[in-house]
C-alpha cells in the first residue's frame, strides 16, 4: 500500500475488515512517529480493537525491522541539489511550506524557517536555540509543527518519552535534529536531560561524560545537535532561557491549512535538496560570520539570535531586516508573558515605590506598607492569606546583595542598594 492509497484509506472511514488490517499493519509500522500517532485511535476503533493492542503490534513489526536490517542506521544522507541555490529566495520557500500546513503567530513562520536552515547548518554555529512549540491545551498544532520540521531538517528523529541514556547516544552516533514530542509528560521530572539539552546549547560545553564497558571507563558523549521540543504548558525556566518560542493557538472556524499527510514528505524532498545544497556552498561564510545582532534582546536571546542574523546575512535579499525584526517582534510579543521569580516580582515593585521615594533610606516596615499597599499585588496575601513580612522581603532581597541596615530606632534598606539591584535584575 503506497503512502496515497494509505491515505485513501483513512479518508473513507478505514472500513473493518481483519484481513486488511494484517495486510496494513507493515505500512503502520513504517509510517513516521508523527502521522502514525494522529491515525491509531481511529484504526483501531474501525476495527474495533484497544488502541494499546494496534501499538504493540506495530512495535512488534518495527522491532523485527531493526533486527533484519542488522541495525543499519535510518538516517539518510540527502543528494545535493544540482544547480547554486539563491538563500533569499530559499527562505520565502521554506516560509511558504511553513505556512501551508501551520497556523502561526506573527513572526513565526520567518524564524521557523530560518532554524530549519541553522539544522542544517548546524555545526557552522556556537549557539544552538532550541526550536520549542508551546501551547495552553491540546489540538494546537503542535504535533503538525513538528511533522513539518521533521520532514524539511536533516536526519531529523522524533521522540516522545525517550530515556537520558537513549538520547546522549542517539546524538553521539547519529547527530540527528532530535525532535522531542508531548515533552510536558516527561521533561520535568527528568532533570539529567533537561541538563542535556540546556549544555547542547552552547557548542564548547556540549557534552557529558559516563561510565562505560565492564570496566566503567568514562567517556565523552557529544551531545551537540539541533534539537525542538514541542509541549503543553511552559517550559521550564532554564530551557525556555536557550529557546526560540512559539505560542501555538487552536486554529478558529475560518482558518484553514493543509493537513500534514506522511505522502507530503516526499514533495518536499527537493527543498531539503535545495537546503543541502545551499549549506554546503556556505558553510564557511556561516562559520566565519560575526553579525550584527538586535540590541533590543537580551544577552542570552542575542546568543540565540546569531545563527539566524549569520544565516539571514550570507541569504541576503530581504532577509538582514526582516528576520532581526522578526526577533525584536516575537520577543516584544512574549515580554509579557515571561515568567519571574519572586525575587524579580519583588524587585519590579520596589522600583515603582522608589521612583516616587524621597530621601536615602526606606524603613523595613515602611517598604512593607507600601507592597501590601499595591493594588491587586501578591504581597497582601503572600502567604497562607497573610501579608508578606519584614523577614519574608529580607529574605527574598537577601540573593542579591541587598540586606537591611539597623540603628538604635529601626530597621531599613540603603535606597541606592536596591535602585542597584532593579537595575540589575529588572
Amino acid at each position: 500500500m503506497t503512502d496515497g492509497d494509505f491515505d485513501k484509506w483513512v479518508d473513507s472511514g478505514c472500513p473493518a475488515d481483519a484481513a486488511q488490517l494484517d495486510t496494513l499493519l507493515p505500512d503502520l509500522a513504517n509510517l513516521d512517529p508523527i502521522t502514525y500517532d494522529q491515525q491509531r485511535e481511529s484504526i483501531a476503533k474501525q476495527h474495533n480493537i484497544r488502541v494499546s493492542t494496534l501499538d504493540t503490534e506495530v512495535q512488534k513489526l518495527r522491532q523485527r525491522d531493526v533486527v533484519s536490517d542488522g541495525g543499519a542506521s535510518a538516517f539518510e544522507e540527502v543528494e545535493l541539489w544540482s544547480e547554486t541555490v539563491d538563500g533569499a529566495a530559499l527562505l520565502g520557500n521554506l516560509v511558504e511550506t511553513v505556512e501551508r500546513f501551520c497556523i502561526l503567530p506573527e513572526y513565526a513562520a520567518h524564524l521557523m524557517a530560518s532554524w530549519i536552515v541553522h539544522a542544517w547548518a548546524h555545526d557552522a554555529a556556537d549557539i544552538s536555540p532550541v526550536l520549542a512549540f508551546t501551547s495552553p491545551e491540546k489540538r494546537c498544532g503542535k504535533s503538525t509543527a513538528m511533522a513539518v520540521v521533521h520532514a524539511l531538517t536533516p536526519r531529523a528523529e522524533i521522540a516522545a518519552n525517550l530515556s537520558s541514556a537513549v538520547m546522549f547516544r542517539l546524538i553521539a552516533k547519529h547527530k540527528p535534529t532530535l525532535l522531542i514530542d508531548e515533552a510536558d509528560t516527561f521533561l520535568e521530572a527528568r532533570e539529567e536531560m533537561r541538563g542535556m539539552i540546556n549544555g547542547g546549547h552552547n557548542k564548547q560545553l556540549a557534552f557529558v561524560w559516563r561510565c562505560e564497558g565492564d570496566d566503567f571507563e568514562p567517556k565523552k558523549f557529544d551531545v551537540w545537535s539541533p534539537k525542538a521540543v514541542a509541549m503543553i504548558g511552559d517550559l521550564p525556566d532554564t530551557l525556555e532561557d536557550r529557546a526560540l518560542v512559539i505560542q501555538l493557538k487552536r486554529k478558529e472556524s475560518g482558518e484553514a491549512v493543509e493537513r500534514m499527510r506522511a505522502s507530503r514528505v516526499g514533495e518536499l524532498l527537493p527543498l531539503r535538496r535545495m537546503l543541502a545544497r545551499w549549506v554546503a556552498d556556505n558553510e564557511i561564510s556561516l562559520a566565519n560570520a560575526d553579525p550584527d545582532v538586535p540590541e533590543q534582546l537580551n544577552d542570552r536571546a542575542q546568543d540565540n539570535a546569531r545563527c539566524l542574523c549569520a544565516i539571514a546575512d550570507v541569504a541576503g535579499g530581504i532577509w538582514p531586516e526582516t528576520i532581526r525584526t522578526a526577533l525584536i517582534g516575537m520577543a516584544a510579543m512574549r515580554a509579557g508573558e515571561e515568567r519571574k521569580s519572586k525575587g524579580v516580582m519583588l524587585l519590579t515593585d520596589i522600583g515603582d515605590i522608589l521612583e516616587l521615594w524621597k530621601g536615602g533610606r526606606i524603613k523595613s516596615t515602611d517598604l512593607v506598607a507600601e507592597l501590601v499597599a499595591i493594588e491587586d499585588g501578591p504581597w497582601e496575601v503572600w502567604r497562607g492569606g497573610e501579608p508578606i513580612t519584614s523577614r519574608m522581603v529580607a529574605s527574598l532581597l537577601k540573593p542579591y546583595g541587598v540586606r537591611p541596615e539597623r540603628d538604635a530606632g529601626s530597621r531599613f534598606y540603603i535606597v541606592d542598594d536596591l535602585r542597584t539591584a532593579v537595575a540589575r535584575y529588572v
